[in-house]
């Protein structure tokens, strides 16, 4: 039973340090690397908040199921720079109920980075990570898109 409980306690504190070793610094970092090659469009997808679902909305299930979809050619990289550097990601291993996307493609069309926040725009994902926000990201994409009117 003792050797167990050790070996229960030393996966714990492997998972704790290799979970403790991706800081906000990092997920920041590698989202900015992504993004220094040419982003050619950006694509906001949105699934209304009223819409009820069964479980919670995964960054997959957005993609199929978002019911309005914005694509910027031109002239975004104010708006979605100030949006970047809100965001302020940070690793978290909570899930979340996600409403928008953000992805960044290249010239081919190719998904270079993506972004998916809940609607209360404080959890979600940065590519395949769960992270926290340092800001509402949901109010700012919300901005994005009341400017394009």
């Amino acid at each position: 039973v003792s050797m167990k409980i050790h070996s229960l306690a030393v996966a714990l504190l492997i998972s704790g340090c290799l979970y403790a070793q991706d800081t906000p610094r990092n997920v920041t970092e590698r989202l900015h690397s992504q993004l220094k090659g040419p982003v050619r469009t950006v694509e906001i997808l949105r699934i209304p908040d009223e819409v009820l679902t069964r479980a919670n909305v995964s960054p997959d299930q957005l993609l199929l199921w978002a019911y309005y979809k914005v694509t910027l050619n031109d002239d975004f990289e104010a708006s979605v720079g100030s949006l970047l550097s809100a965001a302020q990601p940070k690793p978290s291993r909570d899930d979340s109920d996600l409403r928008w996307g953000v992805l960044f493609r290249d010239a081919s069309g190719r998904e270079i980075a993506a972004i998916f926040v809940d609607k209360f725009g404080e959890k979600g994902y940065v590519n395949k990570e769960k992270v926290v926000f340092g800001s509402n990201i949901a109010k700012r994409l919300r901005q994005i898109i009341q400017q394009l009117r």
